[in-house]
């Protein structure tokens, strides 16, 4: 009896296995977001998010809040990636964070030699690792590889930079 329970445990469990798979007769394209920061003619930034859109005469971005479509006679450069700024914000705030939770958490105001409450290491080791992560966010911006395609409202440089960015969005 034990066997036969055992037996149907088993293919039930098969079957929800089976059951639980999906199959696609076609194979989806997979697109990356491309992050973009756009700068008019006279060098001053428009606009920076991801791309939704490009076509002959049309860049589409999505931003935190809404979207824009700007034309490509208004270009003058686009730079991909975010700025370096965006690595060391990141960097610090990660290092802040992970600062005052060991802070927190190793205070003892009863050590015998380094003896310090919970709000002083917060503060003294948040501090610490804001200014750690923020050089080490410095650091991995170097190694950031953002490209900057001149347009300057010319077709031909608008055709190159679609077609650059095409083979990247789906990679």
């Amino acid at each position: 009896m034990k066997t036969l329970i055992k037996q149907i445990k088993i293919l039930a469990l098969a079957m929800a296995l089976i059951f639980s798979m999906e199959a696609y007769a076609q194979k989806e394209a997979k697109t990356h977001n491309v992050f973009l920061r756009v700068y008019n003619l006279e060098g001053k930034k428009i606009s920076k998010g991801s791309i939704i859109f490009i076509n002959d005469s049309l860049l589409g971005l999505k931003n935190s809040s809404d979207k824009i479509a700007i034309s490509m006679k208004d270009i003058g450069f686009i730079k991909t990636k975010r700025s370096a700024g965006n690595n060391v914000l990141i960097g610090a705030a990660s290092g802040a964070t992970l600062g005052v939770i060991m802070g927190v958490s190793s205070a003892d105001p009863d050590s015998w030699i380094f003896g310090y409450t919970a709000g002083e290491g917060a503060l003294v080791f948040g501090s610490l690792g804001a200014i750690g992560g923020g050089a080490i966010g410095g650091l991995t911006s170097l190694f950031k590889k953002s490209e900057t395609h001149i347009i300057n409202g010319s077709e031909v440089n608008w055709n190159s930079f679609k077609k650059k960015i095409g083979a990247q969005m789906f990679k």
